[in-house]
């Protein structure tokens, strides 16, 4: 779920050459529209033009390889008894102010393929959208089973189990849950559990922008939404496309599968792709709260580099967006996604040395990244040797690229001296500028 943020403030941001590593069959986002129009007549060519943009541009960096489901009813015999289950899809329905579900009883689905539908609805509050990936559940209209000896059935049942989890995890990616149910042989049960993983989901986006439970008119929406993803935000709109990116990313399991649950511990990320970028999972994760005990988002206000030219942003996975603003996705978007068992292309950066936050030059906000991460990791390194010291800072002075005036500084001495040298330049970087924010709308 993304709620919409009003803040004012100056991007800088380098133009970088970025490459990607070689990359596999790219993940097909097949993006179905259940009802028409989606937002209006008027307006759906281009909201849809930036939805599909969206998936176009996700789908692209996610090379997940998905096995095809090409049954949906398995069976297993143990010792003189017999089993067979099946199962169907249900997805949340987009269109549904009530939070209701459409079942699809064939599940089925060709290799390397995600479905989602996508609707418009009245969303309360300053909710902008909300994704969510599909459920597998049984079918017991398709049970059948028996056989002479009761004691068989836990065996039958496991071996239909483990058939039907092969199938339905589709060989890589998130858990996305568990379907669950029971099977009675004579006077003998047995607990059916089998985890699955990406198949279906939807995402709904909101068209009623003063929540007085109407569909806002074509004008009210052209206020509301920034629908074209080809030109810059205009001013006070929120980004459609942006929303779509971030409502996808749930329906892959960012923030919504047990998968994710697992790597949260309060505020703290433990998965070592992420934690590879930042050299720590602490603060990373939105503070649990009644409504989302375990975090579902990256914490606000989180800043990566983008994959597409290397400039820093707020990662797309974060609880707010800012209007005005458009986002697209980072290196840490995709490293969450790797730690919950997604493959990714991996941007590589072109590098100038002292530009630690890589956003094209070397000023005093590289050498805030420096000072953090003196002694901590290699996220200040600039000579190669694989960690953040004084002679890092020396290749931060040579480089610097900023408007101030800075004197020859000698070879430090002491960890003080650097640190008195950074809490200087980043007061007077400070005292250039200000950001004003002011949020009207926090995600639980």
């Amino acid at each position: 779920m993304l709620r919409n943020r009003v803040r004012i403030r100056a991007v800088y941001a380098a133009i970088l050459a970025v490459s990607f590593a070689p990359q596999s069959e790219a993940l097909t986002i097949d993006l179905q529209y259940p009802s028409s129009p989606l937002f209006s007549t008027l307006h759906d060519p281009v909201a849809k033009a930036a939805i599909d943009a969206a998936a176009f541009d996700l789908s692209t960096a996610v090379t997940t390889s998905l096995s095809a489901v090409t049954t949906d009813a398995y069976s297993g015999s143990s010792g003189g008894a017999e089993i067979t289950f099946g199962f169907e899809f249900k997805y949340r329905d987009p269109l549904s102010n009530t939070d209701g579900h459409i079942i699809v009883p064939n599940a089925t689905i060709s290799s390397n393929v995600v479905n989602l539908f996508v609707g418009a609805r009245n969303l309360t509050g300053n909710t902008l959208g909300v994704g969510s990936p599909g459920l597998v559940q049984l079918d017991y209209s398709q049970f059948s089973g028996g056989g002479t000896n009761p004691n068989g059935l836990p065996g039958a049942v496991s071996i239909a189990e483990s058939k039907a989890q092969a199938a339905y995890k589709r060989g890589s990616g998130p858990v996305i849950g568990t379907a669950m149910g029971s099977a009675t042989l004579g006077n003998v049960s047995a607990d059916i559990d089998v985890d699955y993983g990406l198949a279906y989901g939807s995402i709904s986006f909101d068209w009623d922008s003063n929540n007085n439970g109407v569909k806002d008119t074509d004008t009210q929406l052209s206020t509301y939404w920034h629908f074209d993803h080809t030109t810059a935000v205009a001013a006070g709109k929120n980004d459609l496309y942006s929303v779509a990116l971030h409502e996808m990313l749930h329906t892959l399991g960012i923030g919504s599968s047990p998968t994710w649950d697992s790597k949260v511990s309060g505020t703290s990320w433990t998965g070592s792709q992420v934690q590879a970028l930042t050299g720590s999972g602490a603060n990373l994760i939105v503070p649990p709260t009644m409504m989302d005990p375990i975090g579902s988002h990256a914490a606000s206000g989180l800043m990566s580099r983008r994959i597409s030219d290397g400039a820093q942003q707020e990662v797309v996975i974060d609880p707010n967006i800012t209007t005005g603003q458009r986002k697209s996705l980072t290196e840490l978007d995709l490293a969450f996604l790797r730690d919950i068992g997604h493959t990714t292309v991996i941007p590589s950066f072109p590098s100038l040395p002292g530009d630690f936050n890589g956003d094209g030059d070397v000023d005093a906000g590289d050498l805030t990244t420096w000072r953090n991460y003196y002694a901590v990791n290699a996220n200040g390194d600039a000579d190669g040797d694989g960690d953040t010291d004084g002679r890092d800072f020396l290749h931060w002075q040579r480089n610097y690229t900023g408007t101030l005036s800075i004197a020859a500084v000698p070879e430090p001495n002491s960890l003080v001296l650097l640190l008195t040298l950074a809490t200087a330049l980043i007061s007077l970087r400070r005292s250039g500028g200000r950001t004003i924010s002011s949020r009207f709308g926090d995600h639980g």
